[in-house]
């Protein structure tokens, strides 16, 4: 289970981006491969790791940037 720290962060990163499958759509573009937006949502409710869900926040951030 992710910490809820990171599930804060990740939450306020697909807020900037707009929603979740703007979310998943950035990191596509940036990477070439995304976390599907089920998973996001996962992600969101606190479901999944602390690395997978941090792995969202570094990408997401990145894709940001861009």
């Amino acid at each position: 289970m992710a910490s809820q720290e990171r599930t804060n962060q990740l939450s306020e990163l697909v807020k900037k981006a707009g929603s979740v499958r703007k979310a998943e759509r950035l990191i596509l573009n940036s990477k070439g491969t995304n976390p599907s937006k089920s998973a996001i949502d996962r992600a969101l409710k606190g479901s999944g790791s602390d690395y997978s869900v941090q792995c969202m926040i570094d990408d997401l951030t990145k894709a940001l940037r861009q």
